[in-house]
C-alpha cells in the first residue's frame, strides 16, 4: 500500500469519526471541535488530491473563522449543557424509530445502500487513465492567481468593492444612533 493510500484511509476514518461525533456528541462544544477536526480531515484530503489552495482555503475559512465563529456564538450564548447520556440515547432512539416508522422505514437506509453499490459500480468499471497526472500534482496557487488577476482582474475588483459596501452598512446599522 503507497503512502498516498494510507494516509488517504487514515484521513478517511479521522473524518468519520469526527462527523459521527459532531451528530451524537451531548456536548455542544464537543461537536463544535469535532467539526473542527472533520474541516482538517477535509484540507488534508484536498491536499492528496494535489489541491493545495483549497486545502489552505479550507483551513483559513473553515477551521479559521467558521469554527471559531461558532464557538464565540456558543461562549455568547445562554446555551446550557446537555445531559450527554440522555441526548446520545434520545438520539438513537429517534433513530431507531425513524427507521421502525410505518411512515419512513427503512426506505432511507435502502436508498442510501443502494447509491453506495451504485457508486462503486460506476468505480469499478470506469477506466480510470494517468494521463495529466504530473501537470495535477503542479501547485495550483500559482496558476489560480494568474488567472484571478489577469483574465478575472474586474470581477474580483467588483467584488471586493461589494463586500466593502456591505462591511460599512454593517458597521452603519449596528451603530446606536447617538443623536442629541
Amino acid at each position: 500500500m503507497t503512502f498516498e493510500a494510507t494516509a488517504f484511509y487514515i484521513l478517511a476514518v479521522i473524518l468519520i469519526w469526527a462527523a459521527l461525533k459532531v451528530v451524537t456528541s451531548g456536548n455542544v462544544t464537543h461537536a463544535v471541535f469535532a467539526l473542527g477536526l472533520a474541516f482538517v480531515a477535509v484540507a488534508g484530503l484536498f491536499l492528496l488530491a494535489g489541491a493545495d489552495f483549497l486545502a489552505a482555503a479550507q483551513v483559513l475559512i473553515y477551521v479559521g473563522a467558521v469554527t471559531t465563529m461558532i464557538v464565540f456564538a456558543i461562549m455568547l450564548s445562554n446555551i446550557g449543557e446537555m445531559d450527554g447520556d440522555d441526548a446520545r440515547s434520545t438520539a438513537w432512539r429517534r433513530l431507531g424509530e425513524g427507521l421502525l416508522s410505518p411512515r419512513l422505514g427503512p426506505a432511507p437506509v435502502i436508498t442510501a445502500a443502494a447509491f453506495a453499490v451504485f457508486l462503486y459500480t460506476v468505480y469499478s468499471q470506469a477506466s480510470w487513465t494517468l494521463a495529466g497526472r504530473a501537470e495535477r500534482l503542479a501547485p495550483t496557487t500559482a496558476s489560480i492567481g494568474e488567472e484571478l488577476f489577469t483574465t478575472f482582474v474586474v470581477p474580483f475588483e467588483i467584488a471586493s468593492v461589494v463586500l466593502l459596501v456591505a462591511l460599512v452598512g454593517a458597521i452603519v446599522l449596528t451603530q446606536k444612533e447617538e443623536r442629541s
